[in-house]
């Protein structure tokens, strides 16, 4: 595990204590209801378009990129994503990314597509919170789970209703994902000790996942050609600083969605 990765589990752990201790894992299931949109669906035969379906991302910041959008209104981002995409992916750390849950809580006012919580998730509390606060879907990341806590957190989250995307790195994660029982595998362009993004990840990977498994190309897509690259080989690609920094959001998302 990559020293950047250490330091954001060990503050995750430290993180999901609290939070239990604020709110316990009981009363947070007194309050959820299951998710009514389909993020599964939003996603499949994605590989038959002339484009991958989109997942648009909202974040702030991150460790490879520092600021990104800082002065980010959710309301109208999101205005302009439910026009353009499939599905939108909430970033809710705070720390290293900026985000909140009361991003996606936000967002779920606004949008009738499905949402992803992107976190680090290690512990099935934090699924609830997904689904207390508006996600359909949410991110494991094969680095920092085994086989069996894959697998667990599968099981727990489709008790919620809630999808899960379930991502790698390299054909080792790869692997390890393909003895589980996930259904939408994301393959991960960005190397995580040097941060350097490699689109041939996904071009190499993609070749050694089951065809009846959907697959979402991330990191490293800022424009449309790269996309269209993509195309007939993954299902959605999730894109998220190329369109936040352009000065005009919505005019760059309709360069990747124009086909």
């Amino acid at each position: 595990m990559s020293n950047i990765l250490t330091k954001i589990i060990e503050n995750k752990r430290a993180e999901v204590v609290s939070a239990k201790l604020a709110c316990s894992s009981e009363m947070l299931h007194e309050v959820i209801e299951p998710s009514t949109r389909d993020f599964r669906a939003a996603l499949a035969n994605g590989r038959e378009r002339k484009i991958p379906q989109i997942i648009a991302e909202i974040k702030r910041r991150s460790p490879s990129c520092n600021a990104i959008k800082t002065d980010l209104q959710i309301d109208k981002v999101v205005e302009i994503y439910n026009d353009n995409v499939a599905a939108i992916s909430i970033l809710t750390d705070f720390k290293f990314f900026g985000g909140t849950l009361e991003d996606l809580d936000a967002a779920n006012e606004f949008t009738r597509i499905p949402l992803l919580r992107k976190d680090f998730i290690i512990d099935e509390y934090q699924l609830l919170e997904a689904r207390q606060f508006g996600a359909d879907a949410v991110l494991l990341i094969a680095a920092i789970l085994d086989i069996e806590e894959i697998e667990k957190l599968l099981m727990e989250a489709r008790k919620l209703g809630l999808d899960v995307l379930v991502e790698v790195h390299n054909e080792t994660e790869l692997e390890k994902v393909l003895q589980t029982s996930a259904e939408i595998i994301g393959i991960n362009n960005r190397n995580l000790d040097t941060l350097v993004v490699d689109l041939n990840t996904t071009l190499n990977l993609s070749g050694k996942i089951p065809r009846e498994k959907i697959i979402v190309a991330e990191s490293g897509i800022s424009t449309p050609e790269e996309l269209i690259k993509l195309a007939g080989i993954v299902d959605a690609a999730l894109i998220g600083t190329s369109i936040l920094m352009a000065a005009d959001i919505e005019k760059k998302l309709k360069e990747f969605t124009q086909e």
